[in-house]
């Protein structure tokens, strides 16, 4: 399990995922009290899915499912 509570990193995430929305508006927003009006979707993005797996990993016992769902080689 991360060393993050699992409360605080719902919170975080779900202060990623406005931050998201408010770029995507051109709107102004704050994180941890500090006020931005612009910044980079690439960070935005990648701190929301560095807490979302988090949650997930909280939420689904630390079990993350497989993207992929079998591969098998044939040879011709």
């Amino acid at each position: 399990m991360p060393r993050i509570s699992y409360e605080e990193a719902k919170a975080k995430y779900k202060l990623w995922n406005d931050a998201e929305d408010a770029i995507a508006t051109g709107k102004a927003y704050s994180i941890a009290g500090r006020s931005l009006t612009r910044a980079d979707m690439d960070t935005v993005l990648m701190m929301k899915r560095k807490y979302g797996r988090i949650v997930d990993a909280y939420e689904n016992g630390g079990k993350r499912r497989s993207r992929t769902s079998g591969f098998y080689p044939v040879d011709r």
